[in-house]
């Protein structure tokens, strides 16, 4: 069994789809070239053959990755089908790729067409949360559509104690698919109620691409063991979203014992389950998400935040990346059993 592996590289040490590999040790890697003279094959191969695949983010790496799973006879996953499945769709030996992004974006990513022929061409495709299930089960027979979720490392992002109640941490973590305008009606009205009294951070990437809250503090680049401090001291993770289907912050946060407040929208609901870990609040409702934040907030230090910071480590630790892994061996076996 081999998998092709393309790495984020905003995500941290830690975090991201392809740690799910750390737990299957008996799949081989298939990553990007790393030799020099490697690189510059690829890229004349990339720039000659690219104008042939529709995908809008398709980099040399990618491309790479892909043709490599073309020539190889063996069982495959492909981790990022959004982005690295178009010429191994013609490979001979079954082929099973996860897709991260949600419909409405799947459907901007390729035409009706082109996804009634593509999606049948692997013999399993693996999502990630049961709106993008749905949108599969359209294309191709529905028993060949698996929802396997995103996994979390519970031992990486751990709870450390109660967060100081001095001057609580509302804090928001990343930036794909992120409704900045919630964001920002949320912190004026927490500014306009509790002025310096609490902290604002968000971490994010682009900073400088749109103006923030003078309030909130903005940080970006954070090593993996900032961002875990911080999860670590918040006394809540605030995810307003456009959009979504699985979210590392969220499980990130979720592993942290961190209490959320996020937008109920796509596979949110589906990872945030139903305890009071989290709350979620309809898309685009400022106030209602402004709400949450603050009843979360007058909990701080007290047992109520206590159970939920203790019910948000409860959740996460049902996506840990072995029981994660573990669903996904079942499918490997399908897949090899062609």
């Amino acid at each position: 069994m081999i998998a092709s592996v393309v790495r984020v590289p905003w995500h941290t040490t830690h975090g991201g789809y392809d740690r799910l590999l750390d737990h299957l040790p008996e799949v081989r890697r298939i990553t990007q070239p790393t030799g020099s003279l490697a690189q510059r094959s690829t890229r004349a191969a990339h720039r000659l053959l690219a104008r042939h695949c529709p995908l809008p983010f398709y980099p040399a790496g990618h491309f790479a990755t892909d043709l490599r799973l073309l020539a190889s006879r063996e069982a495959a996953h492909v981790l990022y089908g959004d982005e690295q499945y178009w010429f191994s769709r013609r490979r001979l030996s079954p082929t099973a790729v996860t897709y991260h992004q949600p419909p409405a974006h799947l459907k901007e990513l390729l035409p009706p067409t082109t996804w009634r022929k593509l999606a049948p061409t692997a013999e399993h495709i693996v999502v990630l949360d049961p709106h993008q299930q749905a949108f599969f089960a359209d294309l191709m027979p529905a028993e060949r559509v698996h929802l396997v979720p995103h996994g979390i490392d519970t031992t990486a992002f751990t709870p450390a104690g109660q967060p100081a109640t001095n001057r609580p941490l509302v804090l928001t973590v990343g930036w794909w698919l992120r409704d900045w305008k919630v964001l920002d009606t949320v912190h004026e009205r927490l500014h306009r109620r509790y002025g310096d009294g609490i902290e604002l951070i968000v971490v994010t990437r682009q900073a400088r691409s749109r103006p923030w809250h003078p309030a909130a503090r903005v940080l970006e680049g954070v090593t993996e063991q900032t961002l875990i401090a911080l999860y670590r001291r918040a006394a809540v993770l605030l995810l307003p979203l456009e959009d979504a289907t699985a979210n590392n912050a969220l499980l990130e946060a979720l592993a942290c014992g961190t209490p959320v407040v996020a937008t109920d929208i796509g596979g949110i609901r589906h990872y945030a389950g139903p305890s009071e870990a989290a709350q979620l609040t309809p898309p685009g409702d400022a106030m209602a998400a402004a709400e949450a934040v603050e009843k979360i907030l007058a909990e701080t230090g007290t047992a109520a935040h206590a159970v939920r910071r203790a019910l948000a480590r409860e959740r996460a630790e049902l996506f840990a990346w072995p029981l994660v892994a573990d669903q996904m061996r079942d499918l490997y076996r399908l897949l090899e059993e062609r």
